[in-house]
């Protein structure tokens, strides 16, 4: 839940800052484009860009997990087997530090968040509340050399000049205004607030409360809301200014309601003495024709966003599949074998009819021993889900009985049931053979969860993997080519079908010079970083089996 939150965030104040850059840009222009700039802003925090970025990784090529071989009788013999809780890791992990669960976390913000917004809210509607009272109470007015198209109430309480409501709006004034300004001083204020009602200000300023709200936490929402308030009374102060009216006495009446009345912010409601109110007088009395916005202006505003939402857009379409793809390991698939994986893969699936009730059976944890991957399958209402070590949960939709496939990420699930009726494991692939996952308790899945949280936050990289990795390179290096002794056997097969590849991969490298550990990934490998002769490469390598051997490794060539 954070990782998104905080990706709309970043997203959103991109635009935020363009929008400021254009403003400089437009500063000698009317106040009036400069506020929808603001106003585009903010309506940008209520639209996040994953919607668009989910589109578009529809569209774009997905990278594939490639996957390690495996005897397929060997396999399915073992998940035939009746499914027995599988004992908890050792004392030394389970007994180690717990952290907090990334789920108790996302619960307390969200209720902190909750809270928040509950009291901007609340705060709002109690200032609203006072307004409505204000409002019963007032009595309509009807200057006899004014023409107002909208309705005008006087009212007792002490509060500003100002536009109330959304649909059928009406203009407040405090009682006694009229007799305290000249006419010259009336007919200028109430200019002012029948500009606030041609340009729908009421709505336009609803719409950032609604952002305020929501993202009340975020400093800059609140920034953006002054920038707002300023540049829309600036956009009716120059349309008064247009009518004809006198710019000193327009001026004045302003002082005068701030003299002689109550000045009081109001929810929804656009007032007369809004924004800051020195700089406002200052810059009515120095008033000069605003320029109109040129096309050169207009189509560098509108290519540098839409450069930007483009360029965000594909950044998360690019990011998903390789943040999905890093923690792969091992090589492709022979070709005949892809080709037939790809055919298959091709062919329609389509959602079969099936009973949400009869998923619970399926439900549970699962692990993958060849790479030490965990899983959870679980069912929200008629919704399938599984979520892998380190990677967000993805929705599944049933193909028969006991197949299932998750498109956003080309998953294929076959469920195995065994002699005894329980679901002893599962077949997965993704862009390979079929992987077998065997059913794990509970217990043993949150071990290995904390563990694994552990190791992230502390940045610990698994026992042995370090010098596992130096005798691989060494070897290729002073033997031209790898122990295929230190490696469970299905990565020894693969290993052997790549050497000529590997081969000529170190040859290119050069002598290695340094070999330094960088982090753990989210699916628990540990990434080193090889400095050789002739350039630098990372490499994965997952946790070694009980044995000490290699279950799960990869590299990259940095350019």
């Amino acid at each position: 839940m954070i990782a998104p939150i905080l990706d709309h965030l970043w997203q959103s104040t991109v635009i935020l800052c363009l929008a400021g850059l254009a403003t400089q840009l437009l500063r000698r222009n009317s106040a009036g484009a400069r506020y929808w700039l603001w106003f585009a802003a903010s309506v940008k925090f209520l639209i996040p860009l994953s919607l668009l970025t989910a589109l578009s990784c529809r569209l774009l090529p997905v990278p594939r997990l490639p996957v390690l071989s495996a005897p397929a009788s060997e396999l399915g013999q073992r998940l035939s087997e009746p499914f027995v809780q599988a004992p908890s890791l050792p004392s030394a992990v389970a007994g180690g530090p717990v952290p907090v669960p990334a789920g108790h976390l996302s619960t307390v913000l969200l209720v902190v968040w909750g809270v928040g917004c509950a009291a901007v809210l609340s705060s709002w509607v109690i200032r609203w509340c006072r307004i409505r009272r204000a409002l019963s109470s007032a009595k309509p007015l009807w200057p006899s050399s004014l023409e107002v198209p909208i309705p005008l109430r006087e009212s007792p309480g002490l509060v500003e000049p100002g536009l109330v409501g959304f649909w059928g709006p009406v203009i407040l004034v405090p009682a006694g205004l009229i007799e305290r300004l000249t006419s010259a001083e009336v007919r200028g204020i109430l200019a002012h607030e029948l500009c606030h009602y041609r340009r729908r200000d009421n709505l336009t300023a609803a719409v950032h409360m609604l952002v305020e709200a929501l993202f009340w936490f975020y400093p800059p929402i609140w920034w953006l809301g002054a920038r707002l308030i300023a540049e829309r009374e600036r956009a009716c102060d120059e349309a008064v200014l247009a009518a004809g009216n006198d710019a000193e006495i327009y001026a004045g009446s302003i002082l005068k309601v701030c003299r002689y009345f109550k000045q009081t912010a109001i929810a929804c409601t656009s007032g007369v003495s809004g924004a800051d109110l020195r700089r406002r007088v200052e810059e009515i009395m120095n008033s000069r024709n605003a320029f109109p916005v040129g096309r050169a202006k207009k189509l560098i505003i509108s290519l540098s966003i839409a450069g930007s939402l483009f360029g965000m857009v594909l950044f998360g379409a690019l990011r998903g599949p390789v943040a999905r793809a890093e923690a792969s390991a091992s090589a492709a698939p022979a070709p005949a074998q892809q080709a037939t994986l790809l055919s298959e893969q091709e062919q329609d699936q389509n959602e079969g009819v099936f009973i949400p009730r009869d998923f619970d059976r399926f439900a549970g944890y699962y692990e993958d021993e060849t790479s030490a991957l965990y899983a959870r399958v679980y069912r929200n209402g008629a919704h399938y889900y599984s979520q892998f070590t380190g990677r967000p949960r993805a929705e599944f939709y049933p193909e028969g009985p006991t197949t299932f496939f998750a498109p956003a990420v080309g998953i294929y699930i076959r469920f195995v049931t065994a002699p005894d009726g329980q679901i002893s494991g599962m077949f997965l692939r993704q862009s390979g053979p079929l992987r077998p996952w065997f059913r794990i308790s509970k217990s043993t899945f949150d071990a290995a969860t904390a563990e694994l949280q552990r190791r992230i936050r502390e940045n610990t990289p698994s026992p042995g993997t370090d010098a596992s990795l130096l005798r691989w390179i060494q070897s290729w290096q002073r033997q031209g080519r790898p122990n295929y002794e230190d490696m469970e056997p299905a990565v020894a097969a693969v290993a052997r079908e790549e050497a000529p590849l590997t081969a000529d991969l170190f040859q290119q490298l050069g002598s290695l010079k340094s070999l330094s550990f960088l982090r753990v990934n989210p699916v628990g490998m540990d990434v080193y970083l090889g400095t050789f002769a002739h350039g630098q490469a990372t490499f994965n390598i997952g946790p070694l089996d009980s044995s000490g051997k290699v279950v799960s490794r990869g590299w990259e060539v940095l350019p």
